[in-house]
């Protein structure tokens, strides 16, 4: 399912103070400095709606993440934790249920995956993000995580779980993947729910409330028009790719069925949200998805396209690190950069670059954390 994995590892910047210049040149950067020199100024912090790394395909201790993000500038990344992990697998077609959780096991899983999780924080000294204080504090310069889940899955139909995974510091939810949830339907089977359940419905309420980001990748047209109706804060798509018409359960491949529609895009958008595309990249790119293996430039092109369909305050990078397994346009924060680079390169607007490659997730963030 997900095997391939690109090896390569970053240095760290070193030492502290050469972290803390960095986050001067971020702060100046943004606010046009002109005593710092063109390549400084053009260094954009950089944001990510969804990313697996170092939990899937690398070995966490090893993985090099810390030491990437600080080199490469990442402001904010949306660490993720797959809750249905141990009860999915890969087939030809896309990924699918293969066997049921016994009563308390996806509570089990999630938490002590989480606590791993937190652990890396701690050992690495990146910031965990649960405050809007803490999203401006990695805009100013820090390094930044905030700690999501893949879904709901961990609730086991009970709300109130909501409360410990809060305390942990989960601060972005995403309501369905790939196995049967009471929470709602999800693309790439058969619906039950003709959308989201009541369950569903209040936990988009309950996340709400408490203050955990609401993300509605994976989930069918209907069920993102029901999350939509109740929701009182922006919502995001972390993950994913917009096509004239969303995926189809039917769809022979698992990439065709998670196709959002541009209508549902713009709903999010006219809501204040955001849609991150993702960086799959398939060995034969044709006319629906185009990206190649390692093809940031083609990636980026696609990144263009989005901002043309829902507007640039509206898109974001979700690259789905590792979740994308050997299949990646994008598989470290380097690789993010250069899309960057691309991006500039192409003559897109300055203030376009900077709301994609953080503005918009910051802002998203700000409006559902608490204060």
């Amino acid at each position: 399912m997900l095997t391939a994995v690109d090896g390569q590892s970053h240095s760290a910047l070193g030492n502290a103070p050469r972290r803390r210049f960095l986050g001067r040149a971020f702060c100046a950067a943004l606010l046009g400095s002109p005593h710092l020199a063109p390549a400084q100024q053009l260094r954009v912090p950089l944001a990510d709606m969804h990313s697996h790394f170092g939990l899937i395909t690398r070995r966490l201790a090893d993985s090099g993440l810390a030491e990437d993000m600080r080199e490469q500038g990442v402001a904010l990344l949306a660490w993720t934790l797959v809750s249905d992990a141990r009860w999915i697998r890969g087939t030809p077609f896309g990924i699918e249920q293969f066997r049921e959780p016994q009563p308390g096991e996806l509570g089990r899983y999630f938490h002590a995956r989480l606590d791993l999780m937190r652990n890396y924080l701690a050992t690495h000294k990146l910031k965990t993000v649960l405050t809007v204080a803490d999203v401006d504090a990695c805009l100013a310069g820090e390094a930044g995580v905030v700690l999501a889940a893949e879904g709901a899955d961990f609730l086991e139909g009970h709300i109130g779980n909501l409360e410990a995974a809060f305390d942990k510091g989960l601060r972005h939810l995403q309501l369905v993947h790939y196995i049967r949830t009471p929470v709602g339907d999800f693309q790439t089977v058969a619906p039950v729910h003709n959308g989201l359940s009541e369950t569903g419905r209040r936990l988009v309420e309950a996340c709400n409330a408490r203050g955990v980001l609401v993300d509605l990748a994976h989930c069918t047209g209907p069920a993102v028009d029901h999350a939509l109706e109740v929701a009182k804060r922006p919502t995001v798509w972390s993950h994913g790719w917009v096509d004239g018409e969303g995926g189809d359960w039917r769809d022979p491949y698992g990439f065709l069925r998670r196709r959002l529609s541009i209508a549902h895009a713009r709903k999010i958008a006219a809501r204040g949200g955001v849609v991150g595309l993702w960086a799959l990249g398939l060995s034969r790119p044709g006319r629906l998805w185009p990206v190649g293996p390692a093809d940031t430039r083609a990636y980026a092109r696609e990144i263009v396209k989005l901002v043309g369909m829902i507007g640039a305050e509206h898109v974001a990078f979700g690259t789905d690190i590792e979740g994308v397994g050997p299949n990646w346009a994008v598989n470290h924060y380097g690789h993010l950069r250069n899309v960057i680079d691309h991006l500039q390169e192409f003559k897109v607007a300055a203030s376009v670059i900077e709301h994609v490659a953080w503005r918009n997730y910051a802002r998203v963030l700000k409006a559902a954390l608490p204060g």
